[in-house]
């Protein structure tokens, strides 16, 4: 009688805890919802605080995700020295303090170097942007005059509507810079976290090993071994996609950057070093990339040179041929191994969503997932149907198709007349 008592007892204080709780969540609820403005702001203000210190981490490990291949390069290659054979444990130092001379040289050379020749290209064309439009717009209306039925008023409309958009957006730039460089706090604290990340970048390098063996034992002790082995797999080779891409298209669009300067100092273009670093840079969007870098360039020179314009469009164009028949592929390989039409819509959905950093790293995130659905698809279709294949019947009808399209091609053929009447 009195375990049974003892069995009631329990049973009421389970069902007075699960009243107690749903109690307590529907008074937080009601009071979060009451107050949800403060709750947002009080929640934006944790996220803030909490991107601000782990932002030199994020920023460290990127520096260490780009330089890592590179490093791993240099360091097969310094191990093979004599010095380094006797040293080995000096190897990966002296492959990570090169690999950062090389980045912190770049750097330089485009602070004292190409940046300032930006600068000069974006300032004349500012400055000198209604006087091409003057000229253009005289050159259209005499070459229109010499056409009775074009008006020429209506063809400068129309231009002009192309071109102030951009006109607008130029005078806007140096205002743009001005507000930029006036935000002496935010500048100093970004340039405090790369700082900082370019010395935690130098760690992660160089532990990297045993970053990846803490990893690998955490997996371990947490999880069955057969889902750890899983995950690792599978982390590695969503690795092998990040870092094909990302790295690749980084050198792939370097290369065409420098092409595209070299292209249009030989064309004579006015704003060279600023419309190949602008070629460059949307490079590193895939499909529209070159695009975007392509009509705002054409657009700028045909204020110049209508001519040359044209001649820029066709340069261009032999550039992205180029690069999408034979550099591309060469650099990035097939790791993706996705269609263009899902490469498509990952840059949609990414731009949407992160704008110009979403269309860049949407496309490895779209491959990394397609990866994964397709191989579970996979999976569950050989369990269903082991013993036999039911696309086969489409297969069949497929060949049918064909057979019945080939004996109508056949009996048309045998029909037609063999001798046609001289001319």
């Amino acid at each position: 009688m009195k375990g049974k008592q003892t069995r009631i007892d329990r049973k009421y204080l389970k069902i007075s805890l699960y009243a107690l709780f749903v109690l307590i969540i529907a008074i937080l609820f009601e009071k979060v919802a009451a107050n949800l403005s403060d709750v947002a702001g009080s929640l934006q203000s944790a996220y803030r605080f909490l991107m601000g210190l782990i932002q030199p981490f994020i920023i460290g490990f990127a520096i260490a995700y780009l330089l890592n291949p590179s490093m791993k390069i240099l360091e097969k290659y310094l191990k093979f020295q004599p010095f380094f054979k006797k040293r080995p444990q000096f190897a990966r130092s002296a492959a990570i303090l090169v690999n950062y001379l090389i980045v912190i040289g770049c750097i330089l050379w485009c602070s004292f170097v190409f940046l300032p020749e930006i600068k000069d290209s974006v300032l004349k064309f500012i400055q000198q942007a209604p006087d091409y439009m003057s000229a253009m717009n005289d050159q259209i209306k005499e070459i229109f005059n010499q056409i009775t039925f074009i008006d020429s008023s209506d063809v400068i409309d129309g231009v002009n509507r192309v071109f102030n958009p951009l006109l607008e957006f130029s005078e806007d730039i140096p205002q743009l810079i001005a507000t930029i460089a006036g935000n002496v706090y935010n500048f100093g604290v970004l340039a405090l976290n790369v700082i900082m990340g370019i010395f935690i970048a130098f760690y992660m390098l160089m532990e990297k090993e045993n970053f990846r063996k803490s990893s690998q034992k955490v997996l371990y002790a947490l999880w069955s071994e057969e889902k750890a082995d899983r995950f690792i797999y599978n982390l590695q080779r969503t690795h092998s996609i990040f870092q094909s891409f990302i790295v690749g298209k980084a050198v792939d669009s370097f290369i065409i950057g420098i092409l595209a300067f070299i292209g249009f100092h030989i064309l004579k273009n006015p704003f060279a070093a600023a419309l190949a670093f602008f070629v460059g840079l949307t490079n590193m969007i895939p499909y529209f990339g070159p695009f975007i870098g392509a009509i705002p360039s054409i657009l700028i020179t045909f204020l110049v040179s209508p001519l040359q314009a044209v001649a820029v469009g066709i340069f261009i164009l032999i550039l992205q041929q180029f690069d999408g028949n034979y550099l591309g592929p060469k650099i990035l390989g097939d790791k993706l191994d996705i269609s263009p039409l899902w490469i498509i819509l990952s840059i949609i959905v990414g731009g949407a969503l992160m704008g110009a950093v979403g269309m860049f790293i949407g496309v490895p995130i779209f491959a990394t997932i397609r990866l994964f659905c397709m191989e579970a698809i996979d999976r569950r279709f050989a369990g269903k149907y082991s013993r036999r294949n039911p696309l086969e019947k489409y297969a069949n009808e497929s060949d049918t198709e064909e057979k019945e399209l080939a004996v109508l091609i056949r009996e048309a053929l045998d029909q037609a007349p063999t001798d046609y009447p001289k001319i």
